[in-house]
C-alpha cells in the first residue's frame, strides 16, 4: 500500500505498507536507464546483504524490478537527518556528539570488517528512527576493497579524505576515519573543518583538506582535541583508526572512556534528540533532492539492457522471516490481548491486584487461605502469586509483598486440616507453610503448579550449584521459562 512519494537524489522514495505486516517502509525506485554499469548495481545488492543485520546502517528487506524501474524496500527512516537536526537544533554539545559518535563507529566498524569502505560520511547520509537513534545511509558510493583497493575521487568535499582527492592514490577505509572528524567537527561548529566561511569553492575546500593543519578552538576538551586531530591527519600511517586495529583503536580513544560499547550497540543509552513524531523532519520534501523522468525520456531500453537485470529480484531470508514472524505472532495474540485488557479493567473494578502480575512471569494467581498469627490456629485470606522462582501473597490493603523463594522450601505436600485438603510446604529450619484453597479444583491447579514449580527449580538448582550461595536474584536469572498467566480460576 503506498502512501506518499518524495524525490530522491538517486530516484522517487516512496514510504509505503508491506502487504505482509503493516509495518512503514521506504521504497526506493530508481531508473534501469541510469544504471549503465552493470557492477555498480551487483555490488549495490551484495552490499545490502551484508549491511542488513547491523542496527546503525538502513536495511533492505527486498529487491524487484518492473519494466523501467528498479526497486529497492528498505527500513523507513522518519526521524530525518543530522544535517537537518543541526539546522533546527543548532551545534551539538561534546556529551551529545558522543552519542552520535558512537553509534555511527559501530556502524563503520560493520562496514570495514567486511573490507567495504563507505566514503560519503557526512551529516546528511546519517539518519535518525523515530527514537533517535542513528543509521548510516545512501550506500550508492560504498566500495568492496576486498580484492582491489579503489583509486577514484568521490565523495562530498569537505569530507573527503586527502588520500582520495589525490587522484590515483590506492585507498581503504583509511578514508572514512578522516570524513568521520570532518563529521563530528561540523556537529559542534557548524560547518566543516576545511570550509571557512561559508565558501562554495570546491577547489579551494580541496586545496584546504590538502594543506591546512586544522586550528581547533580552545573550547574544546583535551580529549575532545586529541581525538579529532588523531582523525583528521593527513598521513594515513598516524591516521586514529589506520594503525592496524581499525575501529577498535577509535573505540579506546580517551574521549569515549566510559562508554559500554555493547550497551551502545543494544541501543541502550539515551538519544539526545527524539525526533517529533507525525512531522515531516525535513526543511521541505524537495530539498531531499530532485529526479527529473524528464533526463531518461527519449532512452529505448533494449532486451539486451533487461538481461542485465534478471537476476534482480532479492529477498533478505532473515528479515522476511523475522516480518513473518512478527506478523503471526501478533495475529496469534489479538485476541487474548483483547481478553487480558477486559480483564483487567473488571478486576481493577473490583479492586483485584491482578495487574501485578500481567507483564511479568506469573504461572497463576489469586486468592488463598493461609495457616497464620503466631500459633498457627487462624485462617487468613491473601491474594498470591505463583512465579518460577518464588511465592509472593499480600494481604487486603497492604503494599509490601511476602515472598517464599523456592530455594527455602524442602518440599511441597499435601495434608489435611479438619477433613480439608491443604497444600503443605516445608521450609528450611523445620518451619511448615499451610495453604488452604477455595474450592477443590482450585485445590489441585495450586497443588500441581507448586509442585512442578517446585521441581524446576530444584533441577536447575541442581544444574548451577556454584550460584548456590549467590542471592536471590541470580535465582531469577535461572529462571525464566516462557510460562503463560493463569489466575486460580484457569483464565
Amino acid at each position: 500500500h503506498l502512501l506518499q512519494t518524495l524525490p530522491g537524489a538517486e530516484g522517487s522514495v516512496v514510504s509505503g505498507l508491506s502487504a505482509v505486516q503493516a509495518a512503514p517502509g521506504a521504497w526506493v525506485r530508481t531508473q534501469v536507464s541510469f544504471l549503465w554499469d552493470s557492477d555498480c548495481w551487483e555490488f549495490s545488492l551484495k552490499s545490502w546483504e551484508w549491511e542488513m543485520d547491523c542496527p546503525f546502517i538502513v536495511c533492505m528487506t527486498y529487491a524487484f524490478h518492473t519494466p523501467d524501474k528498479l526497486c529497492f524496500i528498505l527500513d523507513l527512516m522518519n526521524g530525518g537527518d543530522l544535517h537537518y537536526h543541526l539546522s533546527q537544533h543548532g551545534v551539538f554539545s561534546e556529551k551529545e556528539m558522543r552519542f552520535y559518535a558512537t553509534e555511527i563507529i559501530l556502524g563503520l566498524e560493520h562496514m570495514h570488517n567486511r573490507f567495504v569502505v563507505y566514503r560519503d560520511l557526512k551529516p546528511a547520509n546519517i539518519l535518525l528512527d523515530e527514537h533517535g537513534h542513528v543509521r548510516i545511509s545512501d550506500l550508492g558510493l560504498a566500495c568492496d576493497f576486498s580484492k582491489k583497493k579503489p583509486h577514484a575521487s568521490v565523495g562530498t568535499h569537505g569530507y573527503m579524505a586527502p588520500e582520495v582527492l589525490q587522484k590515483g592514490t590506492a585507498y581503504d577505509s583509511s578514508a572514512d576515519w578522516f570524513s568521520l572528524g570532518c563529521m563530528l567537527f561540523k556537529l559542534l561548529r557548524g560547518h566543516s573543518p576545511f570550509r571557512q566561511h561559508k565558501t562554495k569553492d570546491k577547489h579551494e575546500i580541496d586545496r584546504m583538506t590538502l594543506t591546512v593543519n586544522v586550528e581547533l578552538p580552545d573550547s574544546f576538551s583535551p580529549e575532545l582535541k586529541s581525538l579529532l586531530e588523531g582523525l583528521l591527519q593527513r598521513d594515513v600511517s598516524k591516521r586514529l583508526g589506520c594503525q592496524g586495529r581499525s575501529a577498535q583503536e577509535v573505540k579506546e580513544h580517551p574521549f569515549f572512556k566510559g562508554i559500554d560499547w555493547q550497551q551502545v550497540y543494544l541501543q541502550k543509552y539515551p538519544p539526545p534528540l527524539i525526533p517529533p513524531r507525525g512531522e515531516v523532519n525535513a526543511a521541505d520534501a524537495f530539498d531531499i533532492g530532485s529526479f527529473d523522468e524528464e533526463d531518461t525520456k527519449g532512452i529505448k531500453l533494449l532486451d539486451s539492457d533487461q538481461e542485465l537485470y534478471k537476476n534482480f529480484p532479492l529477498v533478505i531470508s532473515e528479515r522476511w522471516q523475522q516480518e513473518v514472524a512478527e506478523t503471526v505472532y501478533d495475529a496469534v495474540n489479538a485476541d487474548t490481548d483483547k481478553i487480558e485488557a477486559r480483564k483487567r479493567a473488571k478486576n481493577k473494578q473490583l479492586g483485584h491486584e491482578e495487574d501485578y502480575a500481567l507483564g511479568k512471569d506469573c504461572i497463576m494467581h489469586g486468592y488463598m487461605l493461609k495457616l497464620g498469627n503466631p500459633f498457627l490456629t487462624q485462617w487468613q485470606r491473601r491474594y498470591f502469586y505463583l512465579f518460577p522462582n518464588r511465592l509472593e501473597w499480600r494481604g487486603e490493603g497492604e503494599s509490601r509483598q511476602n515472598l517464599l523463594t523456592m530455594e527455602q522450601i524442602v518440599s511441597v505436600e499435601e495434608t489435611q486440616i479438619k477433613d480439608k485438603k491443604c497444600i503443605l510446604l516445608r521450609i528450611k529450619g523445620g518451619k511448615q507453610f499451610v495453604l488452604q484453597c477455595e474450592s477443590d479444583p482450585e485445590f489441585v491447579q495450586w497443588k500441581k503448579e507448586l509442585t512442578e514449580a517446585f521441581t524446576e527449580a530444584q533441577r536447575l538448582l541442581r544444574r548451577a550449584p556454584k550460584f548456590l550461595n549467590k542471592s536471590r536474584s541470580t535465582v531469577v536469572e535461572l529462571s525464566k521459562p516462557p510460562l503463560s498467566h493463569r489466575n486460580s480460576n484457569g483464565l
